[in-house]
């Protein structure tokens, strides 16, 4: 892997989803994440029970407005009941 500097700052946030467990449930909160390459998806993870499911998006961006524009997205999933973020800064 190769790493470059840059003088922006770059953030990583996490995206915590809880919503009801259905069909495609995950499916539909990968779609959501837009398609342009403002951001790395660093990690993901669901888990849930017949009842709800709940999941841990990590994103890296040094970009702030694609962070709203995930967040924004993501609250239109069917069946999704929240969506909290924790954001900090890396280098």
């Amino acid at each position: 892997m190769i790493t470059t500097a840059s003088s922006s700052p770059r953030w990583q946030t996490v995206f915590q989803v809880v919503g009801f467990d259905r069909v495609s449930f995950v499916s539909d909160v990968m779609a959501a994440l837009p398609e342009e390459s403002h951001y790395h998806i660093a990690g993901v993870s669901f888990e849930a029970d017949g009842i709800r499911a709940t999941g841990r998006l990590t994103i890296q961006t040094s970009n702030e407005q694609a962070l709203t524009q995930i967040d924004n997205r993501l609250r239109v999933v069917r069946g999704l009941v929240s969506v909290s973020q924790t954001t900090h800064q890396i280098q």
